[in-house]
């Protein structure tokens, strides 16, 4: 059954490969790079229509066991193999391989290229169009093989940018792109296929409130109030303010994960306040 995006959902909940085509010739002036670790799930729709789109694709992998840099080689996509420095450090390492390219999309290897994103994409950069130094795109969430309509959404991202006017900046695992000049919006989604199902999606909160809470610590968040008020919060936010409850079982099962890693954060900050304090 294909979505209104145009793309097919699976039965195991991941948009299946070759899904997004991407009409044209690929634009000579883009370069995609994005970063990657056992990937394999998500990774191959991912890369066909990156392949399709830009001149060149440069994928940073941090330490694949599953056959994500076999597959992306053998699409002909240029792999460097670095340690994982972080998310800003290692986005970054990932624009600058792309040097001499005049335009960079930038993508988690979960994040596939609509076809309508994509003919935005080769529209903004065809020769003659003013360009801005930076354009925005909407991340649309796909959950149980679906793409949400209202949960997250809109959801923004800076990630088409000219290089030489761009840096990664941000809280970790939060990073953003900054961008000297001026932006513009483009039409389509980005689709951003996070969470194979409710356990995948729990078992990562997990490790993004780890690592939240690390960079938290010191500077807000722990108390009672944060434990007690912020995971409603975050729960009536996606499921009432964005009307998540009109994506059925799926908006609810997100709600309630944001809930579960705006908890999980604020007790993993409180735990490491509460340990520093003992030392």
């Amino acid at each position: 059954m294909a979505s209104s995006t145009g793309i097919p959902a699976a039965p195991d909940g991941a948009v299946r490969a070759g899904a997004s085509p991407v009409a044209g010739a690929p634009v000579a002036s883009l370069a995609v790079a994005l970063t990657m670790c056992d990937s394999m799930r998500t990774l191959e729709p991912v890369l066909r229509a990156a392949v399709a789109l830009a001149g060149r694709v440069v994928a940073v992998d941090s330490g694949s066991r599953d056959g994500s840099v076999e597959l992306a080689e053998s699409l002909k996509v240029e792999v460097i193999r670095r340690a994982w420095a972080g998310h800003v450090a290692q986005k970054q390492f990932a624009i600058d391989a792309c040097a001499g390219a005049e335009w960079v999309l930038l993508l988690d290897s979960d994040e596939i290229v609509s076809p309508d994103l994509a003919r935005a994409i080769r529209e903004a950069l065809a020769p003659g169009a003013a360009a801005p130094a930076g354009y925005r795109v909407n991340r649309r969430l796909v959950f149980g093989g679906r793409p949400l309509r209202h949960t997250f959404q809109p959801e923004w991202r800076l990630r088409l940018f000219r290089p030489s006017r761009a840096k990664v900046a941000g809280t970790p695992p939060h990073d953003r792109v900054d961008v000297d000049g001026a932006v513009a919006d483009l039409p389509g989604d980005l689709l951003h296929d996070s969470w194979k199902d409710v356990d995948d999606m729990l078992r990562r909160q997990v490790g993004y409130a780890r690592i939240a809470a690390d960079a938290d610590t010191l500077a807000h968040g722990g108390g009672l109030l944060d434990i007690a008020v912020r995971p409603g919060a975050a729960f009536l936010k996606q499921y009432v303010l964005k009307q998540g409850f009109r994506d059925g079982w799926r908006g609810l099962a997100v709600a309630g994960g944001v809930a579960a890693a705006t908890l999980m954060k604020h007790v993993a900050i409180a735990e490491r306040r509460g340990l520093r304090r003992d030392a």
